[in-house]
């Protein structure tokens, strides 16, 4: 185990802070084999960590105003997906920063869902955050038809007031009997006060 954490960290006792890396100049912390994860992977696709190289620093977003680290290209990751999306960065149009527990997939914010909301997320640890934002809205679980759209098209605003509830439900048939159970199942679903009788 001592030997592990050595090779891992450069340090073998367990709670000790990392070792700095073991090339000369070097200020980042050892990862494996008492090298920074750089100067490791150097190794490991050459042999040797090449010391006399320095190392790539993380530069700025090349957008105007961005100070957020490069990752592609010269941009941020936002400025770069919007690179692919558009064109260009779309550098006039803020970066919304979001803040909290949370990450973001294939465009929209992921949050867990707490023990008290499990029921709303049919016992999910986790979520689409628009989708746990309706259910808590409507009180219920969302339906598998049910999807939430935003209003204004930004999938990380996740407001109540840019929320929209959409069904996809729809009947198998075309007959009158069918389209008029169709009905009364969405009636009693979205709007039961109707069904009731003066």
């Amino acid at each position: 185990m001592h030997y592990k954490r050595w090779y891992r960290t450069g340090v073998p006792t367990d709670g000790a802070p990392p070792a700095p890396c073991a090339v000369d100049g070097c200020d980042r912390q050892s990862k494996s084999r008492g090298w920074c994860h750089a100067h490791y992977q150097r190794w490991r696709a050459h042999g040797d960590v090449r010391a006399g190289v320095p190392l790539r620093s993380m530069q700025d977003c090349r957008a105007d105003g961005c100070t957020r680290p490069s990752h592609a290209r010269g941009f941020c990751q936002t400025h770069y997906r919007r690179v692919l999306v558009h064109g260009h960065p779309v550098e006039n149009e803020p970066i919304r920063v979001v803040t909290g527990q949370g990450w973001l997939s294939h465009g929209y914010w992921f949050v867990p869902v707490a023990g008290s909301d499990r029921d709303l997320a049919n016992g999910a640890s986790a979520m689409a955050e628009h989708r746990l934002v309706m259910a808590r809205h409507l009180g219920r679980a969302l339906f598998a038809d049910e999807t939430v759209h935003h209003v204004n098209g930004d999938r990380t605003d996740n407001r109540l007031e840019n929320l929209e509830l959409w069904s996809s439900a729809h009947p198998s048939g075309q007959r009158s009997e069918d389209k008029v159970a169709f009905a009364i199942e969405m009636l009693e679903r979205y709007a039961p006060d109707l069904l009731k009788t003066p």
